[in-house]
């Protein structure tokens, strides 16, 4: 079935590493021809399941590579300042980058970001406050009317 000998000497060695070091764990009367065969069966399965997963991804990856090379440049800077931005939120502290996330994205208000979270509106207030200092600080001012249409964009679609 998978039609590479290596991939099945493998997976033999992992069945009966596994068999080797669970010995104790197993009931005295087990079948143990039984147990092999199941074994065979499931790691086969999750191979196979394992390729095919790999495959799609790979398909996917391959699309998504073409629909860039046809995108329009004005969708190519929205995906770059989108990019920018995602990584100028990631160097945010973690506590400061759940608050802005819940506010910018999950369009929650302060007051519920504060009592989802357990902490004051204060709080909540002064973490955004600090993560749009750091975002103004790592984008440039001349990609705010960038960021805002963005923004929007994500907010709205």
């Amino acid at each position: 079935m998978l039609k590479d000998r290596e991939q099945v000497k493998d997976i033999i060695q992992d069945i009966f590493t596994s068999l080797y070091l669970r010995r104790d764990e197993l009931p005295g009367d087990v079948n143990i021809s039984g147990y092999l065969n199941n074994a065979v069966k499931y790691k086969v399965s999750n191979q196979l399941r394992n390729k095919l997963l790999k495959e799609n991804h790979h398909q996917v990856l391959i699309r998504q590579a073409h629909q860039q090379e046809v995108v329009q440049p004005v969708q190519l800077e929205q995906h770059e300042l989108k990019n920018r931005i995602a990584r100028s939120i990631n160097t945010l502290p973690q506590k400061c980058k759940e608050v802005f996330m819940l506010n910018y994205y999950g369009n929650m208000s302060y007051k519920t970001i504060a009592q989802e979270m357990g902490i004051s509106v204060k709080t909540v207030e002064k973490h955004m406050s600090k993560a749009l200092q750091v975002l103004r600080r790592e984008l440039k001012e001349e990609h705010y009317l960038g960021i805002l249409l963005v923004a929007v964009s994500i907010c709205t679609g």
